[in-house]
């Protein structure tokens, strides 16, 4: 949903042979068209982190000026100094840009992301108001905003504005209904391409995106806006007066519904803890319990990891992860030689949380549905518990 940007740059540059093409299409679409219009262009998922999600931006046409624009929101300056440290303490600092509507569509073209366009059922009046209203947002160019994944990103600023175009007419007509997917489920879906990135967010997400959302919450989303949109009926006139597909290579596909993962990752986690639990049992000191420290280090990194994103940042969809009860920095103190006298009730202790945070994050609907995350997870934790107990009834374990 988002998209990198440097300063003053276009979207992308693109060959003389995809901008050709774009522009004989542009030709054919002006032939019908009327002197101010106003699209939703969405484009589809790609192939960078950014890109997962999709993105959507608003092309204004008006054959009396000669505008021919899209306007979109969502980007960032990754080489801007201290981006990363910022976004990493949840302050991202995004903007909105604008783009000739044959630059921005050979981009994508090239990008290999699909293409479609809504002609929106706005009037003159209409469309000369969003307008200014976007020129507002836009410019003096950049004119930076506190970006959030789920609330204020590329999709819900353009959901925005077209609501205010209308009067305020279309949020209540989806405010009402239930949204499909809440946004883990949507979050699951669209990363479904890149599991270990997949695995990486859904981790540190809290309980807030486990939430049952509105179709108006859900249009965070760039194709879910484009769909609830074809619903959307005012004053007897649809919202949507025709749909073209500018762009389709059929090359980044997402599933309707999140798939289940648990199989794989819960055969991955069974590996894990046998890689951990079969070289300590067999020899038990030295090299042998190399893997059982790795999983103590990673683990402790973990769960420090949650609790800071918890307490320590600015992400508001990362608090009460309960994930934490899991994973946490506790687990380093299994190399700690002083808690020997209370090893084993420590031990206790962890088994316990492991055993109840699995059963809260199991059961549908009670706290967070996290069962994808608890196959890969619990086996390596489990078998870290049990080599550790294993040491304490024969010899003990080296520390480091």
């Amino acid at each position: 949903m988002t998209s990198p940007r440097r300063p003053g740059d276009t979207c992308g540059r693109a060959g003389w042979a995809p901008a050709l093409v774009v522009a004989s299409l542009l030709v054919l679409l002006a032939s019908g068209a009327r002197a101010q219009e106003a699209w939703l262009v969405t484009y589809g998922p790609g192939e960078e982190v950014w890109e997962l999600f999709g993105h959507n931006a608003l092309w204004l046409r008006d054959s009396a000026t000669g505008l021919d624009h899209t306007y979109s929101f969502g980007y960032f300056e990754i080489d801007r100094p201290g981006f990363h440290l910022d976004f990493a303490r949840g302050i991202m600092l995004y903007y909105g840009a604008s783009s000739p509507a044959e630059r921005e569509f050979a981009f994508y073209r090239e990008r290999r992301r699909s293409i479609s366009a809504q002609r929106l059922n706005l009037s003159p009046a209409q469309v000369r108001g969003l307008q200014q209203s976007i020129h507002d947002a836009i410019f003096p160019h950049p004119q930076y905003y506190a970006y959030d994944y789920f609330r204020n990103n590329c999709s819900t600023w353009l959901r925005d504005l077209i609501n205010q175009a209308v009067d305020g007419e279309l949020e209540p007509l989806l405010r009402p209904q239930p949204g499909r997917l809440n946004f883990r489920d949507h979050t699951r879906r669209m990363s479904t391409a890149r599991p270990w990135i997949q695995t990486g967010i859904l981790l540190l997400m809290g309980a807030s995106v486990d939430q049952p959302i509105s179709a108006w919450e859900e249009a965070f989303l760039p194709d879910a806006l484009a769909r609830w949109l074809d619903t959307i009926v005012i004053d007897d006139e649809p919202m949507v007066l025709e749909t073209l597909v500018v762009h389709d290579p059929q090359v980044f596909t997402v599933p309707e519904q999140p798939r289940a993962a648990w199989p794989w990752k819960l055969a991955l986690g069974g590996l894990l803890a046998g890689l951990i639990m079969v070289p300590a049992w067999r020899g038990g000191t030295g090299w042998s319990l190399l893997p059982w420290h790795l999983g103590v280090l990673a683990a402790g990194l973990a769960g420090s990891l949650i609790l800071l994103m918890w307490l320590g940042s600015g992400h508001d969809d990362t608090a009460r992860n309960w994930m934490l009860l899991l994973l946490h920095p506790l687990w380093w103190l299994l190399w700690w030689s002083r808690l020997r006298p209370l090893q084993r009730p420590f031990y206790g202790a962890l088994f316990s949380g492991l055993l109840i945070g699995s059963l809260l994050l199991a059961w549908p609907g009670l706290v967070q549905d996290r069962v994808d995350q608890l196959a890969l997870i619990a086996p390596p934790l489990l078998a870290l518990l049990v080599v550790a107990w294993r040491r304490t009834t024969t010899t003990p374990i080296p520390v480091g």
